[in-house]
């Protein structure tokens, strides 16, 4: 018989720090940490020996004085928020940087830190606008460019072998995620939104070693664990990068269990493995260049829309919340667009705007009350 045990695992904890003793034990071990900015950057590449990935946040940043000396005030608060916190010294454990020329915000932030702090690793791949053959054999090129990078700036080598046997374990972290996901299709699910995206936010600031082994854990614990709460409602959350738990808690508070995201740092965009059989590179390239696709992508809403629709039936979502981050240029377009079809096919939707910092959140959580109440719940 099930036990109403509460989920506490120090994994968890993670999401509400910046830097996590998995990092600071890689760094007294002498290796190097690489921060990158984007769900189309192959974690998979730093995640070799002498290197560990950090999906790159600074959620717990106040102000942003400083960043808007360089950033415009029109640039999104979460590229601000991160220059901020490199100012400060928050993220100092960051060894270099690698992004993608996903928004004209990205490619400022890349700017700036190059002129500014001069880092060892300052890289910025440029990723294709469509997934055809073509694009493959440019974003494969671009992969092995990074992979030079990496191993001038850091004076270390990254062989295939190395980057197999970093996607294997990337791909054992996946599947457990998916085994994860499948619970949070039940009626009852046994973890909440808010700890799934704690986990996805741990999942994202370590190796995918130490990945895998914490997740085998909650796993087991969730197999003994009844639903920590009811509910009023089921929503699929969607739209701009969000990494901050407190957003799905705020929801969560009042009545609105998350049963899905298909946020860019959340558990849906690893629900796609990588072929083990190609060459490495080639295989990652196609993974993420053909994954859950980003507004950024060109000619590709209906496969994007699909997927959405996809997690809002699969998960059994009473409605659907669009939010996005003020300024986002990407999302700022095809979420309207998103909006008037999901509504046209019958989907409740609530669209929501929001900064990268928690200011606005309690405006959030009345919104979501209203919806709430709207969807007759």
């Amino acid at each position: 018989m099930k036990k109403n045990t509460s989920l506490d695992h120090p994994f968890l904890d993670m999401a509400g720090e910046l830097s996590n003793r998995h990092i600071e034990e890689a760094r007294v071990a002498g290796k190097r940490v690489v921060g990158y900015f984007c769900s189309y950057v192959p974690r998979e590449l730093f995640d070799v020996p002498g290197l560990v990935p950090y999906r790159m946040r600074a959620p717990h940043t106040t102000t942003t004085d400083r960043a808007d000396v360089y950033l415009s005030f029109v640039n999104c608060s979460y590229t601000r928020c991160v220059l901020e916190a490199i100012f400060d010294e928050a993220l100092d454990f960051i060894d270099g940087y690698v992004f993608t020329a996903s928004c004209d915000h990205l490619r400022r932030l890349y700017d700036n830190l190059r002129y500014l702090k001069k880092p060892a690793l300052c890289h910025i791949l440029d990723l294709p606008h469509k997934t055809h053959a073509e694009a493959l054999d440019w974003y494969t090129g671009e992969l092995d460019s990074l992979r030079r990078g990496i191993e001038g700036a850091f004076n270390l080598r990254i062989t295939d072998s190395d980057i197999s046997a970093s996607l294997r374990r990337t791909n054992e972290v996946r599947k457990i995620v998916g085994g994860i996901q499948a619970m949070r299709r039940k009626d009852a699910p046994p973890i909440t939104g808010e700890e799934m995206h704690r986990i996805m936010v741990a999942v994202n600031s370590v190796p995918a070693d130490v990945a895998a082994k914490n997740l085998a854990e909650i796993y087991s614990m969730l197999e003994e664990r009844e639903a920590p709460k009811k509910y009023r409602a089921r929503l699929l959350v969607i739209g701009s990068h969000m990494d901050d738990p407190e957003y799905i808690g705020a929801m969560e508070e009042i009545g609105g269990m998350v049963a899905a995201d298909t946020l860019c740092g959340g558990a849906i965009q690893f629900s796609d493995l990588v072929d083990e059989r190609d060459s490495p590179l080639r295989s990652l390239a196609a993974r993420y260049l053909r994954k859950l696709s980003c507004p950024r992508m060109f000619e590709d809403f209906d496969n994007r829309y699909a997927r959405v629709v996809g997690a809002a039936r699969g998960f059994a979502a009473d409605g659907i919340v669009v939010q996005t981050m003020k300024f986002c240029d990407t999302w700022g377009v095809d979420a309207q667009i998103f909006v008037d079809k999901l509504r046209e096919d019958g989907f409740e939707v609530l669209r929501l705007e929001r900064e990268y910092t928690r200011g606005g959140i309690g405006q959030l959580r009345t919104r979501v009350q209203a919806f709430l109440e709207m969807l007759g719940k």
